[in-house]
C-alpha cells in the first residue's frame, strides 16, 4: 500500500522540477524540500524506525499503527519521519495515506455522522477480516487508535484502516471514544496494571509494544493509557517533571531514573520498595525488582546508581 503514495507522488512532480521523474539523487534533493509538510499514518500494527535507512541499522524507536508521519527524504526503499516524538527511517511500504471516514453505524438500519474512535486496551490484539471467523489481517497493540465504522454488531466492531482497509476488533479488547477524548484520565493503579500486563514481554532496545520494549518505551506506553504524555527517552523523561521526590517517599506511579555519570534507565514505582521495568542487561525482559535488602528481588547494582525519582500523578 505505501508504494501507491510514493508513485503519485513523483508523479505530482514531473511538471514542477523535471521532464522525467525517477528515483535520482536530484529527485529526493526535490522531493525532501516538498513533502517535508506531507503527513502519512503508519500502516502496519508496529513499525521499526531506524538511525539510517538500513535494516542493520540501530533500532531508535517504533511507531503504532494509524500514528502521524511527517514525510522527509527517500532512500531507496525507505522514507525518513518525523513523528511527534522522534525521527528516523522507516520502510516506505509501511506507510500510507491517512484514514478518511465518514461515518459510523450505530444500529443495523442506522448510519450516523458521529465520530467514535477505538482505542486498543489490551497488550496486543487480532484484527480480523470480518464480523465472524478468525481470517486475521495482523495485529495491533495496546494504545492504538482507529476510527470505528460499525458498533452494530454483537461481538465485533469495525474500525477503518489507514489507505482505505477496513477490519474488525472483539469488543472486549477496544474502548469506544470521541475525538479529544481518546485517553480518559487514570489512577496510578490504572496505569500501573497496564505495566503488570507487559511481565515477561522481551526488553527491545527501541521498543515501544507487546512484541518487545525498552525501558523509557515501556513507561511512556504506560502512562499514555492514563492520559499522561510524556517524552520517549529516559532523560527526556527526567527533565520534564518538576517534582522531585526522595526514596523514603517513593510511591506506587513514581519515575526512578537510574545512571551513574548519565541517566540510562527508568522504572515505575508499584509501592514503597517495588519497582516494574523493561532491564536489557541482567533479566531481558519487563520485571520487578526491589529495594528493599530482605525481599528476594532486590537489585543491588540498580539500588546504587539511583539517579532520582519524579513524580508524575500530584
Amino acid at each position: 500500500m505505501g508504494e501507491a503514495w510514493v508513485s503519485r507522488a513523483r508523479a505530482s512532480l514531473a511538471p514542477t522540477f523535471y521532464v522525467n521523474i525517477d528515483t535520482t539523487p536530484d529527485f529526493l534533493i526535490h522531493a525532501k524540500e516538498l513533502f517535508m509538510t506531507v503527513t502519512l499514518v503508519v500502516s502496519v500494527g508496529v513499525a521499526d524506525v531506524r538511525r539510517d535507512p538500513d535494516p542493520s541499522s540501530e533500532l531508535v524507536t517504533q511507531a503504532l499503527m494509524n500514528v502521524p508521519a511527517v514525510i522527509g527524504e527517500f532512500s531507496g526503499n525507505w522514507t525518513h519521519i518525523t513523528l511527534v516524538d522522534y525521527e528516523g527511517w522507516i520502510r516506505t511500504n509501511e506507510l500510507d495515506d491517512p484514514i478518511a471516514k465518514s461515518y459510523c453505524q450505530l444500529e443495523d438500519h442506522c448510519c450516523t455522522p458521529i465520530q467514535l474512535a477505538a482505542v486498543v486496551t489490551a497488550t496486543h490484539t487480532r484484527l480480523y477480516a470480518s464480523a465472524q471467523g478468525n481470517d486475521m489481517l495482523g495485529k495491533v497493540y495496546l494504545s492504538t487508535v482507529l476510527p470505528l465504522l460499525d458498533i452494530s454488531h454483537r461481538e465485533r466492531l469495525k474500525v477503518a484502516l489507514p489507505g482505505g482497509s477496513e477490519a474488525w476488533f472483539d469488543r472486549d479488547v477496544i474502548s469506544v471514544c470521541q475525538p479529544g477524548e481518546i485517553y480518559p484520565r487514570a489512577s496510578t493503579t490504572v496505569i500501573t496494571g497496564y505495566a503488570r500486563a507487559f511481565l515477561g514481554v522481551p526488553y527491545l532496545w527501541g521498543g515501544t509494544s507487546w512484541e518487545g520494549l525498552d525501558c523509557s518505551g515501556f513507561v511512556q506506553l504506560c502512562y499514555r493509557m492514563g492520559d499522561y504524555i510524556l517524552p520517549r527517552d529516559a532523560d527526556q523523561q527526567h527533565d520534564i517533571l518538576a517534582h522531585d521526590v526522595s526514596r523514603e517517599a517513593m510511591q506506587e506511579g513514581d519515575l526512578i531514573f537510574f545512571g551513574r555519570k548519565s541517566i540510562t534507565h527508568v522504572g515505575m514505582a508499584l509501592n514503597n520498595s517495588e519497582f516494574i521495568h523493561s532491564e536489557g542487561q541482567d533479566y531481558n525482559c519487563v520485571t520487578i525488582n526491589s529495594f528493599d535488602p530482605a525481599d528476594k528481588h532486590y537489585n543491588p547494582k540498580l539500588d546504587e546508581i539511583v539517579w532520582g525519582l519524579k513524580r508524575v500523578v500530584e
